[in-house]
């Protein structure tokens, strides 16, 4: 029987994802494979997947979101490990063993690890990643304090993903469902691990309208959070001090010195994007938008 499986969502991202893959069957460990999930690509991805034979699979279905891509590479898979990374990641050789390793058979463990920025001279892929560090330092995720880990390097046991119903897949856009599963997964007595020896190299460029959407969908992703965990009764999560804000748009400066003042500047517009993103997603449900008999659209209130 197979030991662990490698789930790997992807869309339309040919050459992102033959980098993956040939970072994935290089990992040093035994007895495991491939599930990638072409989640509707206009053109399949099976061609990228065909080189490697039996060691990797491709299961298309149509598109659905990077949710339901992962929930139907686990359900593919007969192996008692699961390991999540995205196609624009590159995880480093012993980074599945290492996953493994810190799980340690334990079924109540979410095993998350670390993400480096692959493209350090891409300003708003250093500016992303830094927020993401700040978080990891902020709640101290090496003490079991962080409240989820990023999807693009996580493992567990696939009898305790499939027990909480894996990722829910009305987060149909790469925003929050993250942060809704490393929730459900406290809620149901688990427990999250963090491995620092675990490492994803992360291969995403954008521009700064792709890092202003980025920023934006989270805080719509955020928006739908709070109320899939309003309509669960679970509490809502509180308010970060001011200090959780001023340390993370100094963070940068903390970190490079002067160098760093410009991704600061960065960081504090990705939480206008954020807040811009939140608002708008609650105008949205407040005040639909239908189209009227000409194709134009109306606001309807509630």
């Amino acid at each position: 029987m197979i030991r662990s499986a490698i789930v790997v969502p992807s869309y339309n991202r040919p050459a992102q994802l033959a980098g993956c893959l040939a970072a994935l069957v290089g990992q040093d460990d035994e007895s495991f494979e491939v599930v990638v999930v072409d989640d509707g690509s206009p053109q399949p991805l099976s061609r990228i997947c065909t080189p490697y034979g039996d060691r990797v699979r491709c299961i298309r279905q149509e598109n659905a979101g990077p949710g339901s891509a992962r929930n139907r590479g686990a359900a593919e898979t007969e192996a008692t490990f699961l390991a999540f990374t995205d196609d624009d990641c590159r995880p480093q050789r012993d980074w599945l063993r290492a996953l493994r390793s810190a799980h340690a058979g334990q079924e109540n463990r979410l095993v998350g690890g670390r993400v480096e920025n692959g493209l350090p001279f891409n300003y708003y892929a250093s500016g992303s990643q830094a927020i993401v560090d700040y978080l990891y330092h902020y709640f101290d995720a090496s003490a079991g304090r962080m409240p989820f880990f990023t999807t693009n390097n996580i493992g567990c046991s696939r009898a305790a993903f499939l027990h909480i119903g894996g990722f829910d897949e009305s987060f149909e856009r790469a925003a929050a469902e993250d942060r809704d599963f490393g929730i459900r997964w406290r809620e149901g007595g688990g427990h999250l691990t963090y491995t620092g020896g675990a490492i994803v190299n992360h291969f995403h460029a954008m521009t700064l309208h792709q890092f202003w959407r980025q920023h934006t969908d989270y805080g719509a992703g955020a928006y739908q959070l709070h109320r899939a965990m309003k309509s669960r009764g679970s509490d809502l999560p509180r308010m970060e001090r001011l200090s959780f804000y001023s340390g993370l748009g100094l963070w940068p400066i903390c970190r490079m010195g002067p160098r760093g003042f410009g991704l600061s500047i960065l960081i504090v517009l990705s939480q206008v994007a954020m807040a811009s993103g939140y608002y708008q997603a609650a105008r949205q449900h407040r005040f639909p938008r239908r189209l009227d008999a000409a194709g134009r659209f109306l606001v309807c209130s509630l």
